[in-house]
């Protein structure tokens, strides 16, 4: 079965591209979290093709992408689609508030409930990570960044 690949807030030049921002998930913006779900990848798995998301992070435990906002929703697809009850018990909060924001929002429920009779296969969407090294900000003098290297608690 082919496999689908987005990249996260990429400049990748060859793929697909969405944009997920971690401070949503941080925020639980789902409102703008669901809406960002691009229906091109809605169509994929109703074709049963498997999705695949790569996100850049410096987390070395893995990004919020991977770790908070695909398992939500594959839970709240899964119990749109299916009926199938969430299995990431410890993101119901990030579940209760999606769902929740499904529910307010008609547009947005009408795009996924849109779905509902054509996507056969429960949803299995697949989270992968790019460790990067942080980008020194270009703001901060060099001096205090050493300073702060050499483990200097007072540096503002």
């Amino acid at each position: 079965m082919k496999t689908i690949t987005y990249h996260n807030l990429s400049q990748n030049t060859n793929g697909r591209l969405v944009y997920f921002r971690s401070t949503d998930i941080e925020q639980m913006n789902w409102h703008r979290l669901l809406w960002s779900i691009p229906d091109e990848m809605l169509y994929h798995l109703s074709q049963g093709k498997y999705i695949r998301i790569i996100d850049k992070t410096t987390s070395k435990r893995g990004g919020k992408i991977k770790r908070i906002f695909i398992p939500t929703i594959n839970d709240l697809l899964n119990n749109l689609y299916f009926d199938i009850l969430a299995k990431n018990k410890n993101l119901v909060n990030h579940y209760l508030y999606a769902l929740e924001t499904m529910r307010k929002d008609k547009s947005l429920l009408t795009k996924f409930l849109y779905w509902r009779e054509i996507i056969f296969n429960p949803v299995n969407i697949i989270g992968e990570d790019i460790i990067v090294d942080k980008e020194p900000n270009p703001l901060r003098p060099k001096k205090y960044l050493k300073l702060l290297e050499e483990g200097d608690q007072n540096v503002i």
